[in-house]
């Protein structure tokens, strides 16, 4: 605890006061079924602003979902009651459209921690003041084809599970395959449910390399199978199995290699953020708990608000946080402007596969992004 404080204190010397007060509401579910991961990123949260603004100089108005998102409507508009100058969350991805809808009808500034919104300006689509921090499923492809790119791979096949999962990540599979030069092959499904996809492994061995995108307990299935076929050409998963508690209770996903943040590298092979990414394993090794992607995610979060008030007017948050620029978070960089509100470059990010209680890099995230 003494180290923790310690990193704390010295984070502030970078830091200085911009407004006289900041006030931040925070989506998380604090009761209910999800109160313990609520719990656990309302400290780290404490943990963060603690570290980046001077005492006195931001005040946490914390809003209950209960894990739910039909509470989202209500808590946005309790937000806009207690006049807060920016929302952040929420902890789970199925909150995220509801939560972003009801923020822009009251046009409050939202930075998102998890869902499938992606803030591209789009042609007659503005894309109002929300923006996003964490790995989406759209970034995380584009991280792993990067990888898949560098490796030499050119023809790949396909394993999606038959359910929200894995039609999300074969939207954008298909989407992004050809401009990392990448041809699919083949594509076959699996019901999240089934039990044996060996049918589906054996008909996808021509391929160079096989892409499981599906739910963690799905993804599962497919590892298993494949130790008992004997399988040699690899299968790359997605960013939904990185969670190391996860990791840590099925063995059967060690070693293979998967989506995760910069964060989970060696500090030999981290050029974000050094100071989150000290703060951070200070903060995991004080809690006793595992690593998860939803704490870099929240982590940037809170940087690329710190930085956005920098550039700031008259309280005009949301257009300081379009002038950010280049961020060096702790899942990656990322270039936030005008046009593009979340900008995570895959470079940055990085491959993985977890062994003897370690992340190890398969594809290292890269400083040279451009």
């Amino acid at each position: 605890m003494k180290r923790l404080l310690f990193l704390i204190v010295g984070l502030l010397f970078w830091v200085t006061p911009l407004w006289a007060y900041l006030k931040v509401g925070v989506v998380l579910p604090l009761s209910g079924v999800q109160t313990r991961e609520g719990q656990v990123l309302q400290d780290w949260v404490n943990v963060l602003t603690s570290a980046l603004w001077p005492p006195g100089s931001i005040q946490l108005v914390f809003l209950d979902s209960q894990g739910k998102a039909s509470r989202m409507p209500a808590l946005v508009k309790e937000a806009f009651v207690q006049g807060v100058d920016v929302l952040i969350g929420p902890a789970r991805p199925t909150g995220a459209p509801l939560l972003a809808q009801e923020a822009q009808k009251l046009d409050l500034p939202l930075i998102l921690t998890a869902g499938e919104i992606n803030p591209i300006k789009q042609i007659n689509h503005p894309i109002g003041k929300v923006f996003r921090t964490g790995l989406s499923t759209r970034a995380a492809v584009k991280v792993l084809f990067h990888c898949l790119h560098q490796k030499g791979f050119h023809q790949i096949g396909l394993l999606i599970s038959n359910d929200y999962w894995g039609r999300e990540g074969q939207h954008w599979l298909e989407a992004y395959a050809a401009e990392y030069t990448l041809k699919i092959k083949a594509t076959r499904f699996f019901g999240p449910k089934d039990t044996d996809v060996t049918f589906q492994l054996n008909s996808l061995l021509d391929t160079q390399a096989i892409v499981c995108w599906a739910g963690p307990w799905a993804s599962l299935t497919v590892a298993r199978n494949a130790d008992q076929l004997g399988l040699k050409i690899p299968i790359f998963f997605s960013h939904h199995i990185s969670p190391e508690g996860f990791l840590q209770t099925y063995p059967e996903l060690q070693g293979k290699p998967f989506v995760g943040a910069a964060f989970l590298a060696p500090r030999a092979f981290f050029y974000g953020n050094a100071q989150i990414y000290d703060l951070l394993k200070e903060f995991v090794r004080t809690e006793n708990i595992t690593y998860d992607l939803s704490l870099a995610s929240w982590a940037d979060a809170f940087l690329l608000l710190r930085r956005g008030e920098e550039f700031a007017l008259h309280h005009r948050l949301a257009k300081g946080l379009t002038k950010v620029g280049l961020l060096k978070g702790i899942t990656g960089y990322y270039f936030i402007s005008a046009d593009d509100h979340y900008g995570l470059l895959a470079p940055t990010v990085g491959v993985y596969q977890y062994q003897d209680l370690t992340y190890e890099p398969v594809c290292k995230p890269n400083k040279n992004s451009f």
